[in-house]
């Protein structure tokens, strides 16, 4: 039986070789962000929660760009 090995592809994910794949990252960062302050939208700490946390992750995305 052969076993699918998904570490090739989490790797490309988490850590995006080309320019592209930076771009799909940040915008897929944006597109559930968007989705999560939509859910949350009631609740104002919870929508502060979910802008902050991916404000800290874009963050990382730009730190990693520089370095």
């Amino acid at each position: 039986m052969t076993r699918l090995d998904l570490r090739p592809l989490v790797d490309d994910v988490v850590f995006p070789a080309t320019d592209a794949g930076v771009v799909g990252q940040v915008l897929g960062v944006l597109a559930v962000t968007i989705a999560l302050v939509w859910l949350v939208r009631r609740e104002r700490a919870l929508v502060t929660l979910v802008v902050g946390v991916s404000l800290v992750l874009l963050g990382f995305f730009g730190l990693r760009g520089l370095h």
